[in-house]
């Protein structure tokens, strides 16, 4: 076997020649995953010369990282050029896309791992794509969220591919599609093992194949036909307004991307197609939404890197071998499931009741199927991740769990006393981590064997969706145990945000102000659908009731005795949420909250209509949507401020990534501290002193806010 090697070490493509075809393995040198920098066009071109001036028989991209094809490009490296310069850029990177797409040989993108943006546009210029059959590889086109889009001539090649109907979707969402959705929308054109992709790939070339007789003539005559049916103006635009329909939610008069994308999509000629694509770069980038989404970006980036480094750095001595779970029900079922299905740990869940173990490990079994279901994970890995997860009700055999998590419910004695049991059964070398929203990390772990090695864990409901988990330490827990419990949550596929031992938090203690408004609106006459659809055209992907839905009530209310002790009457509820938990109205875990849903499948459905008969209340629709948001958007603002004036996150941005990732406030608005300055602490004091003669006074403006004021 032939085997030669150019000298490009300072290239992302490295160039070998196996049988000749040229292997160009994707490897950038700073980082774990390959992002490409402004120089990848010269690069690229260099491999393109190479295969044309040595004759060879095909091209195969491939990558050299770890669960990673090509995640993206590095944005920050177009910041400070001009529009001119910007358009240029644009221009030669369609080119050398285009110079990919007319070689002469066959090229194969070889896809392991995340196939994002420039990734997945370079994916798209090569003849034929193959993928590996691994929940690892996912596809994307993001940079919609970003404020941008594709600038390689991704928004022609996708529709061409796969068809308009499906490509408008992925571009305008920024969504991310599974190895099994790609298939069935021929974005890949066959499945392969890691260890066998690069083999897969050459034989393409080497047996001369195509992708056409990987395709049956069916599949191919309705490709032809819905490729005819797409280049017309009148059929592009109603395929498009389909689409724009099904998505409206998004707010597109505050994604200006969206319109811009919708514009570039309307083109039939491809030429024109690709000169509005750079325009369309152009224009966006400068524009406020893409300058914010950019730097939230780059927090969110730096955030992680930062916990990462402290995750795995010295003070944590060794990876964690195994789990124990005090406490099962909804959330120690969720934990167990990402502790199993991401950080592959053998986990034991303990209750004293062991019909709530057996709902726990029904519930971990549903959300593996689920994962099956939508191509994530195969039948016996699924079967392998369940044997990792086992359950008791009672400490039996040998000690040896390293990580302790408890979830029982909000009791400090029982607490305290789970911390005794605990270190008397693993040992006191053991990290314990206690699940709460609200109380007090030093008092739970007052009278620990090892207060040091306590540390306070917050995670969110529902546990398998929500991505940001609240590390709490108290003032004397250990660097090693910090350390390690950054480490678990990044191993569990979590974001962690360290934060300071305070009543509620930080992402718990903006929202709950918001819910609880929210809630009061609907009790003031606002019916649920329109109190829920005003806060998404704000801008949340999901309306506050379907999220009190989604955590439950009964956990929200569970939570407001030790904040109202603690923080005052803000966070005091009206009375008639009583009603509700009387009612059973806990959410989808009982199918009974402020909508319906379906008992086979879980899906929410429309308003429940009864619920204003057990509040007692007639809908009077009296706000207009902006009184709405306004109500409840100035309680998260104001706690917010709170959170700042007692010390509660390390720094604005972190909070502005923990409101967008935690609180779901809407990102193009650059998250919650970003948007107190965009709209000014004047006006913000001035309203809230508004809605103070209004409604009361828990909208009383906090210190911090009101200095900021007087400041301007």
């Amino acid at each position: 076997m032939e085997q030669l090697q150019t000298d490009n070490s300072q290239s992302p493509f490295l160039f070998a020649v196996q049988e000749n075809v040229a292997i160009v393995t994707i490897n950038t040198s700073d980082s774990h995953f390959n992002l490409l920098h402004e120089d990848f066009i010269g690069h690229l071109r260099a491999v393109l010369e190479a295969v044309i001036y040595q004759k060879l028989q095909g091209l195969i991209f491939i990558s050299a990282k770890q669960n990673n094809f090509i995640r993206g490009f590095n944005l920050a490296e177009l910041e400070g050029k001009s529009t001119e310069q910007l358009e240029k850029f644009a221009e030669e990177a369609q080119l050398v896309m285009s110079e990919i797409e007319r070689l002469k040989v066959p090229t194969v993108a070889a896809i392991h791992g995340d196939c994002y943006g420039v990734g997945l546009e370079l994916a798209l210029a090569c003849r034929i794509r193959i993928a590996t059959d691994d929940s690892h590889t996912l596809f994307a086109m993001p940079q919609v969220r970003s404020g941008l889009l594709p600038f390689c001539g991704g928004t022609q090649r996708l529709p061409r591919l796969i068809g308009l109907k499906d490509a408008a979707p992925l571009l305008l969402t920024g969504d991310k599609i599974n190895v099994k959705k790609a298939l069935e929308l021929g974005l890949v054109d066959q499945l392969a093992s890691k260890t066998g992709l690069k083999s897969t790939a050459l034989s393409y070339i080497l047996e001369k194949k195509g992708v056409k007789e990987t395709q049956s003539k069916t599949a191919q005559l309705w490709k032809k036909a819905k490729n005819f049916l797409e280049v017309t103006e009148f059929t592009r635009n109603q395929a498009l307004e389909k689409v724009q329909g099904s998505i409206s939610l998004r707010a597109f008069d505050n994604y200006p991307a969206g319109e811009t994308l919708m514009n570039v999509l309307k083109q039939t000629d491809p030429k024109l197609g690709l000169a509005a694509e750079r325009a369309g770069l152009c224009s966006l980038f400068f524009t406020a939404q893409s300058q914010v989404l950019r730097h939230l970006e780059r927090t969110a980036r730096a955030m992680k890197l930062q916990y990462k480094a402290r995750g795995y750095g010295e003070e944590c001595l060794h990876d964690i071998e195994n789990v124990a779970i005090l406490g099962s029900g909804f959330l120690g079922a969720g934990i167990a499931y990402v502790t199993a299905y991401h950080a592959h740990l053998p986990v034991r869940i303990k209750d004293i009741h062991l019909n709530e173990i057996q709902k726990a490990l029904q519930r971990t079994a549903t959300l593996l199927q689920r994962e099956v279901e939508q191509g994530n994970l195969s039948s016996g890995r699924m079967r392998q991740t369940m044997q990792l997860i086992s359950g008791g009700e009672r400490f039996i055999g040998k000690p040896n769990a390293d990580f302790v998590i408890e979830a029982v419910y909000e009791d400090v004695a029982l607490k305290r006393q789970m911390i005794r049991e605990a270190f008397d059964y693993f040992g006191e070398n053991i990290v314990y981590a206690t699940n709460t929203s609200t109380l007090s990390i030093a008092e739970i772990a007052r009278d620990a064997p090892r207060p040091e090695n306590v540390i306070g864990f917050h995670y969110f409901s529902p546990v398998a969706e929500r991505k940001m988990l609240e590390i709490i330490p108290h003032a004397t827990s250990s660097e090693h145990t910090i350390a390690t419990a950054i480490h678990f949550a990044i191993q569990q596929g979590k974001i962690p945000l360290l934060v300071a031992d305070k009543p509620g938090f930080f992402v718990n203690r903006i929202l709950t102000p918001y819910l609880l408004e929210a809630i009061q609106c609907v009790i003031d006459g606002e019916a649920i659908e329109f109190v829920d659809r005003s806060l998404q055209e704000f801008g949340f992907k999901i309306g506050p009731l379907a999220m009190i839905d989604d955590m439950g009530l009964d956990v929200l209310v569970a939570s407001l005795p030790n904040l109202i002790e603690r923080l005052g009457e803000r966070f005091t509820p009206s009375p008639r949420i009583q009603y509700l938990i009387e009612n059973e109205r806990k959410g989808a875990k009982n199918n009974r909250g402020f909508y319906l849903y379906n008992l086979h499948t879980g899906e929410r459905k429309e308003e429940d209509g009864s619920i204003y008969h057990t509040l007692e209340i007639v809908t009077a629709n009296e706000l207009e949507s902006e009184q709405i948001v306004r109500r409840c958007i100035l309680m998260m603002i104001n706690e917010a401020c709170y959170c700042l004036q007692e010390g509660v996150i390390q720094s604005t941005d972190e909070g502005n990534v923990a409101s967008v990732l935690g609180a779901f406030f809407p990102d193009f608005r650059g998250g919650i501290y970003a948007y107190i300055e965009k709209v000014g602490a004047q006006n913000i004091v001035a309203e809230l002193n508004e809605h103070v003669r209004l409604y009361g006074e828990r909208f009383t403006p906090c210190e911090w806010l009101l200095n900021k004021a007087e400041a301007k």
